[in-house]
This record gives C-alpha cells, structure tokens and sequence, in this order.
C-alpha cells in the first residue's frame, strides 16, 4: 500500500484522547490514526448511504454495494438504528406469485 502524507489540526483534548488510544492499544500512532479515520470513513459513506435509501434513492441491493455491507449485516444496521426496511413492490408481487402457485 502506498502513503501520503498530509497535515491535519486537531484539538488538543483530540490528541490527548488519541495518545491514551495508542498506549492502550500499544500500537504506533500513525497505525492508530489511520485506523480511526478508515472507521470514521466507513461510518460517514454508512451514514450517507442510510440517508438515501430512507429518502428512496438507493435501493437495498444498492446499499449493500455502496457500503460493502452484506444484506445480513445491513439488515441488523437498518434495525438498530430504527430505520424500515423497504420491500420492493416488484419483489412483492413476484414472492406472493411465488407462494400462491
């Protein structure tokens, strides 16, 4: 994996926070930033893509792909955070056809 390096300021009660993270993790703290800003990234693009589904712009399976969620995972997620999964009339019908025959 290749790295840049970028400059960021951060509040001190921030670094202090990320110094105790590091000591009890006993990892490297450019290992530990890198680490906190993937899971921040992932949460925000989660986030974001919730956002569009709840607001009907991106369908169940699009989610899965945007977030790199499987259904399973995103299923627990929609739940926990109180958000109605949308069952597709399209599927509907075809599953009630399924069962009737």
């Amino acid at each position: 994996m290749t790295y840049k390096v970028t400059t960021v300021r951060l509040p001190e009660e921030t670094i202090e926070s990320l110094d105790e993270l590091t000591d009890k993790l006993e990892k490297d703290r450019s290992e530990v930033m890198r680490e906190a800003i993937k899971i921040g990234i992932d949460e925000m693009k989660l986030r974001l893509t919730l956002e569009l589904y709840k607001e009907g712009k991106v369908s169940f399976g699009r989610m899965s792909e945007l977030t790199s969620l499987n259904q399973r995972e995103l299923h627990t997620i929609l739940k926990q955070r109180g958000i109605t999964y949308r069952y597709g009339e399209i599927r509907l019908s075809e599953e009630t056809e399924n069962l009737v025959e």
